[in-house]
């Protein structure tokens, strides 16, 4: 720009620009304090970002201890788990069963009496396929002189969503045309119809190459014993609760054994142990102080973490309403917290709690006062990300840097106004001193020349 010339001292020698650098470097200070303090709370914003994220895990956590399935959860122990495995929900039954796998269901697959010797070569007629899976829908096909091939055929039976899936096999003396049903089970069993007229080939008949067949299993033994068929591998609906994955037919017996699953109720408690303590160090890398070295964390004296920090032990560390007095609160539970902020587990007392009485356990953490309910709705208010005390702090630093950018914008446009008069004022100076130089110079020549005349007016 035009304002931004200058003569840098052609006359008084000066680095103007240099100078002007200098001037405008201590003018700044101001703006570069305010960018390091918009640089700290934008850390701070960071950190609060991170410590929502701690909050939220922990919040899930707790919330899972609020759940009746939590502590209704079943485990499944099968015998041998090549023959079959399982799963049980939280609505299963608990006890011991004896099951025998008899059949598998298999998928109907049917493939052409006929080989031929290419499939992308050899014509059939045209006309119409129609197929037909199980008590569905016919599906008719049309068969014309573009797709009248072993791979047109494929690949119209694929694209006509029939319930079917074509593919053409190599065998012994060249291609056949295989068909295989996308419902296991005798539900899935395929009928296919050919109305095709002229061509240099006909397309054959179809030989069954796997049976539509359902599974079956049976429990128990003798003339009591319980037959169950299914149409899938995977049974959802003969014990209740259960889930059977159907993997081998055998004359085996196998156990499967449902019961409660005491580990995995443990493993959610300690869960929530493993947040808090996460959410606990973070409080106190963050807000400590080092009277040796003076240091302090990045958020040290920002009191509404600590507040929030001893809001949750508030509503963790305390009696519960109970009808067993032995298992009350977490303490009684083998669960406590140091003066370090960090709380450990005797899981040993812990797994005996749940063996002994698994409702009074359940009842410290979901009962009208549990702790997990407490703790639920406390981190519920505070994680609100419309008006939780998260986003209200977040929010109090977001409206800070915002003012920040809005002085620095300020003091930036004053600043630059200023470097433009003194560039203005500084090449006024180197002006007018040339101006004076240009004047000395004149007056020394005619000073030269009056000398100069005066010594020939003599002589």
């Amino acid at each position: 720009m035009a304002g931004n010339l200058s003569i840098d001292g052609l006359i008084s020698g000066l680095d103007t620009t240099d100078l002007i650098n200098q001037l405008m470097e201590v003018e700044r200070i101001p703006i570069t304090q305010l960018e390091a303090r918009k640089a700290g709370y934008n850390q701070k914003i960071s950190l609060w970002q991170a410590a929502n994220t701690k909050l939220l895990a922990l919040l899930t956590s707790a919330g899972s201890l609020t759940s009746a399935s939590t502590f209704q959860a079943k485990k499944v122990e099968v015998s041998n788990s090549d023959i079959l495995s399982a799963t049980a929900s939280s609505s299963a039954v608990s006890g011991s069963y004896q099951l025998r796998v008899e059949r598998l269901a298999y998928a109907h697959q049917m493939a052409t009496t006929s080989t031929y010797a290419d499939y992308d070569t050899t014509t059939f007629g045209e006309g119409t396929i129609t197929l037909q899976v199980g008590e569905g829908d016919e599906v008719e096909i049309a068969i014309d002189s573009s797709n009248n091939t072993l791979e047109g055929i494929k690949n119209a039976i694929n694209q006509a969503d029939a319930g079917v899936q074509a593919s053409i096999v190599k065998v012994s003396g060249g291609y056949k045309l295989l068909l295989a049903s996308e419902t296991t089970g005798e539900a899935g069993e395929i009928s296919i119809t050919s109305a095709l007229t002229g061509g240099g080939a006909t397309l054959s008949p179809f030989d069954t190459i796997q049976p539509a067949q359902n599974a079956r299993i049976v429990l128990g033994s003798g003339s009591s014993a319980l037959v169950y068929e299914s149409s899938s591998n995977v049974i959802t609906d003969f014990l209740p609760g259960v889930t059977l994955n159907l993997k081998a037919v055998s004359t085996e017996v196998v156990t499967l054994k449902v019961d409660k699953d005491l580990e995995g109720i443990k493993n959610s408690i300690l869960d929530l142990v493993r947040r808090y303590n996460d959410f606990s160090q973070f409080v106190k890398d963050n807000t400590f102080y080092d009277a040796d070295t003076k240091e302090g964390g990045a958020l040290l004296g920002d009191t509404t973490l600590s507040r929030i920090m001893s809001g949750i032990n508030g509503k963790l560390f305390g009696s519960v309403s109970s009808p067993n007095e032995k298992y009350d609160s977490l303490v009684a539970l083998g669960i406590s917290i140091d003066r370090y902020g960090q709380i450990s587990v005797d899981e040993e007392k812990l797994s005996k709690a749940l063996e002994d009485d698994l409702g009074a356990v359940e009842n410290v953490f979901r009962g009208d006062k549990g702790v997990a309910v407490a703790l639920k709705g406390y981190l519920d208010f505070v994680t609100d990300p419309r008006e939780g005390t998260l986003k209200d702090t977040q929010d109090l630093y977001k409206n800070l840097i915002k003012d920040i950018d809005e002085r620095i914008e300020v003091m930036e446009e004053r600043l630059e106004k200023q470097a433009e008069r003194l560039r203005t004022q500084f090449t006024a100076m180197e002006s007018a001193l040339s101006l004076l130089q240009t004047q000395a110079t004149w007056l020394s020549q005619q000073i030269t020349a009056l000398s100069s005349f005066n010594y020939y007016q003599g002589k």
